[in-house]
């Protein structure tokens, strides 16, 4: 059944016009597959099919509209072509005889694969499951849409590669929804760069979920494997498990550091495959092991759960003793796993310094306290001595001692005025000042540091925050001494924010936050209020390039003036 709709088919975006869509450029007069639903089909009295976004063995999927909840969806159908087929303009679906039995079991496993999923829908790094309906023979599964672009397109816009400390800002949450999905029971199989999108909040989202069917070979459908990421043991016989999807986000990580795409699995037994610290020298040795371990052929050796994945990727390096140059398995350090050592011994070695000054003046304090208190004591156990020999003896040693103590007291003298003018000047041990807040640090040390800023983009640090120092922590400087640091003007690469129900002032202001660089043109047209976006020359979600000035145009709307009947008839007159 057909849906009479002014949305359009590629977006689901208002059209009140004729022609390709002015947001997305779907035209109704481009060619459609037959044997999928036509867009505007009407599926359980709720949703509307849009155009088809993709399929594999198991199914297909659409853009779709929720028209209870007036929003954006994506719609799965389950349809794997070689068990059944449609008719070009039919909804339902004709099975093979043959495979009617095989054609039910796979598609009770589809309704519990996307059941389970919908128990799920609270996790935030997974596509969210909404709905399940059986209709046209069939089973339906619809899924929250992603408002954003997938890991490997992102990629492809940031130099192909991402830093480990991207990563590290990244990939935690999606590796720890992933450890709770493996506890509902559920195993992935098909983790890649295509199935990982990159969200508008700049958030990664798992999807693209699969029946295990579809993600091994030698069964009745039509597998889908992601060459590179998917394991050795989805081209066999072998069991499944978690282990399998740690070679899925083992390959990716690998991919997303060294903007290679790994070998595939069973291409990989004759030739070994290098480490990703020999692509990319910047990948820590700890990380680079960790993910080859993570990718080994054989499922006992490989790593066997995300938890321990996790455990050892972000555990930090360790090694033997005073030597900073192996780790704790004879491996060499990094130079950074080798400063951040030395770095420490040397903080230790300061702290051991300090100890032994202050226990030697104790020490000496204890031995002049002690014979001050024995001098004491003699003094009172000594014979008396008759004024006459003490005057004597005065006399006698007066005159000696009186050269003797002017030579003294001149040295003294000149002893007091050279130490008095070395006095050292008064220090300061320089912080840890990454990732604090350029304003407050350089308020806090107001009068004890200078701080000459230098303005930069960072994809690692927020806005205003600093992220380099030109003096090491822990260093002792003098007071007023310069620092120079780097602080972050934002995001080099930010997705373009949504501009629906925005006006010119509203949105701008929004760019300007985000330092994207914007022209503003008028347009006529009656889609939108006056004043308000209409569109923009790049899509909601594109990311721009900020540190490259990548220009962005607004298209502001300006409606068409209505004819009022009084001004018709004047006209005529």
């Amino acid at each position: 059944m057909q849906k009479e709709t002014s949305l359009c088919m590629g977006c689901m975006n208002d059209k009140n016009y004729d022609g390709p869509c002015k947001l997305c450029g779907y035209s109704e007069s481009d060619p459609c597959i037959p044997t999928y639903l036509m867009p505007k089909t009407f599926l359980n009295e709720r949703y509307i099919v849009g155009k088809l976004i993709s399929y594999n063995g198991e199914g297909a999927v659409y853009i779709g509209y929720d028209t209870v909840n007036k929003t954006r969806v994506t719609i799965k159908e389950f349809m794997p072509d070689t068990l059944c087929s449609r008719m070009k303009g039919e909804t339902e679906i004709s099975v093979n005889a043959d495979n009617s039995a095989l054609y039910k079991t796979y598609m009770s496993e589809f309704a519990d694969l996307h059941r389970s999923l919908m128990k799920l829908r609270g996790m935030a790094h997974i596509q969210a499951v909404l709905d399940i309906f059986y209709e046209n023979g069939t089973c339906y599964a619809v899924l929250e849409f992603i408002s954003g672009i997938s890991l490997k397109t992102f990629l492809e816009n940031s130099a192909g590669e991402l830093s480990w400390e991207q990563v590290k800002e990244f990939f935690p949450p999606i590796l720890t929804t992933l450890s709770l999905i493996h506890a509902a029971g559920i195993i992935h199989r098909g983790i890649s760069p295509q199935t990982i999108f990159v969200t508008d909040k700049m958030e990664l989202k798992l999807a693209g979920f699969s029946i295990s069917a579809a993600r091994t070979t030698n069964t009745e459908i039509a597998c889908e494997m992601f060459s590179g990421y998917a394991a050795p043991e989805q081209y066999t016989n072998e069991i499944n498990g978690t282990w399998t999807d740690v070679y899925g986000i083992s390959a990716v990580l690998y991919r997303v550091l060294t903007g290679t795409v790994p070998a595939e699995a069973i291409a990989r037994s004759g030739s070994p495959m290098p480490e990703p610290m020999m692509i990319n020298r910047n990948v820590p040795q700890n990380v680079s092991k960790v993910i080859m371990h993570g990718m080994k052929l054989s499922t006992e050796t490989r790593i066997r759960s995300i938890t321990e994945f996790v455990d050892k990727l972000f555990a930090p390096p360790r090694y033997i003793g005073n030597d900073v140059n192996h780790a704790s398995d004879g491996s060499r350090l990094t130079n950074r796993e080798k400063k951040m050592i030395e770095k420490k011994q040397k903080e230790r070695r300061k702290t051991l310094a300090v100890l032994i000054g202050v226990g030697a003046v104790l020490i000496i304090f204890a031995i002049a306290f002690a014979l001050a208190l024995s001098g004491a004591f003699g003094k009172n156990n000594s014979e008396p001595v008759s004024e006459s020999t003490s005057s004597s003896v005065s006399s006698s040693t007066s005159s000696s001692t009186s050269s003797s103590t002017q030579s003294s007291s001149s040295e003294d003298s000149s002893s007091s005025e050279s130490s008095s003018s070395e006095l050292p000047a008064a220090t300061i041990q320089v912080s840890d000042f990454t990732d604090c807040s350029y304003e407050k640090t350089a308020a806090r040390y107001e009068g004890k540091l200078v701080f000459v800023p230098t303005y930069d983009y960072s994809n690692e640090y927020s806005a205003g925050m600093i992220f380099w120092q030109s003096i090491e922590p822990g260093e002792s400087v003098e007071l007023g001494t310069q620092i120079k640091v780097k602080v972050s003007k934002g995001k080099s690469i930010v997705p373009l924010p949504d501009y629906k129900d925005k006006d010119e002032a509203t949105y701008t202001a929004e760019l300007d936050k985000l330092n994207i660089k914007f022209q503003v043109e008028k347009i006529k047209s009656n889609d939108v209020p006056t004043g308000y976006v209409l569109r923009c020359n790049k899509e909601i979600g594109d990311l721009i390039k900020v540190g490259e000035l990548q220009l962005v145009v607004v298209y502001i709307a300006e409606n068409y003036e209505e004819v009022s009947s009084s001004q018709t008839d004047s006209s005529r007159d």
